[in-house]
């Protein structure tokens, strides 16, 4: 939380200066604060995987394409594996996966 110590003097003059009628607000006490709840914007979350170090066996080729993209080449392996397995782990909504229509057949 940002207190009245964390503004510049300028910042708080300009504020002053404003006129603006703050009487309706309720003083924030330390024991209203000790009522609060700390909350954490969505956008602000976010969940890292645990990254695990194995060793893998690829296509010479394949590894020195995804190297001469540059630095990060591993970051994006992982981000190609990871939506191939969304693809097969993620449910279809509004219809049926295309393997069970055939299947089917």
């Amino acid at each position: 939380m940002v207190g009245n110590e964390d503004w510049t003097d300028n910042e708080l003059k300009e504020m002053r200066s404003r006129n603006i009628d703050f009487s309706d607000i309720p003083e924030l006490t330390p024991q209203f604060l000790q009522t609060l709840k700390s909350v954490v914007p969505r956008e602000h979350y976010k969940l890292v995987p645990v990254k695990k170090a194995i060793s893998i066996k690829l296509d010479a080729d394949v590894l020195e394409y995804y190297k001469s993209k540059g630095k990060g080449y591993q970051t994006r392996i992982n981000r190609i594996l990871r939506a191939e397995m969304l693809k097969e782990t993620a449910p279809v909504y509004g219809g049926v996966q295309e393997e069970e229509n055939e299947h089917d057949s």
